[in-house]
């Protein structure tokens, strides 16, 4: 019968995703309650409330709108300046702020299943158990999650975006924003990557599950 090894490193990073799990749960328990606790402050205190939030947008910026002694865009033939970028306001608005808690909340939420996938991956090698097929279907579970996530989160983006700038009117010549969206490639490869290694890792737990029973 052969001995197990543990391996104390793994040990280490699962007491730490452990530190980080209890830590990742109480936030997304107080961060809706927080959520709710500040917006009732806004009827109490309607002049004063805020708070600050982010929304990626896009922005355009056309310089012929201003007065030719305010701008010099020398050296560039289109006047137009455009682009992506995360904005952080701070907003008076109860819709907008719930629309960014929800946002939130929902990756958080995301964010821990896979925490959980990860923590359990870890316990699973702290007992010295390399190859299992368990470890095979959560590491599918995190590519296939990594993937969705990718393709969930720009809608989410631009979905989310539009409904907090809705709740504002920027009335400045020549400065217009919009909701906007950023696919993250990266993700989708790694996520590709985990699926493909989670089929090599289950081929390695059944030889190795075979090699035990000959033994």
């Amino acid at each position: 019968m052969s001995t197990v090894n543990k391996n104390p490193l793994a040990t280490v990073v699962k007491r730490i995703l452990d530190f980080v799990r209890v830590l990742a749960l109480v936030a997304l328990i107080l961060w809706p309650l927080s959520a709710i606790a500040m917006t009732i402050g806004q009827s109490s205190h309607p002049e004063t409330w805020g708070v600050d939030i982010s929304v990626f947008s896009s922005f355009d910026i056309d310089l012929s709108k201003y007065p030719a002694g305010r701008t010099q865009p020398d050296g560039i033939r289109d006047p137009k300046i455009g682009g992506k970028a995360m904005l952080d306001i701070d907003t008076s608005s109860s819709s907008a702020f719930y629309v960014f808690a929800l946002m939130t909340e929902i990756g958080g939420l995301v964010g821990f299943y896979l925490l959980l996938q990860i923590r359990a991956v870890f316990a699973s090698l702290a007992e010295g158990k390399n190859f299992e097929s368990q470890n095979s279907a959560r590491i599918k579970k995190i590519g296939y999650i990594a993937i969705g996530w990718a393709l969930v989160s720009p809608l989410l983006q631009y979905f989310g975006g539009r409904a907090i700038l809705r709740e504002y009117s920027l009335e400045l010549p020549g400065i217009v924003l919009n909701p906007a969206f950023e696919l993250n490639g990266g993700s989708i490869f790694i996520g590709l990557v985990l699926i493909v290694l989670s089929g090599v890792l289950n081929e390695a737990a059944s030889i190795n599950e075979s090699h035990q029973l000959t033994i």
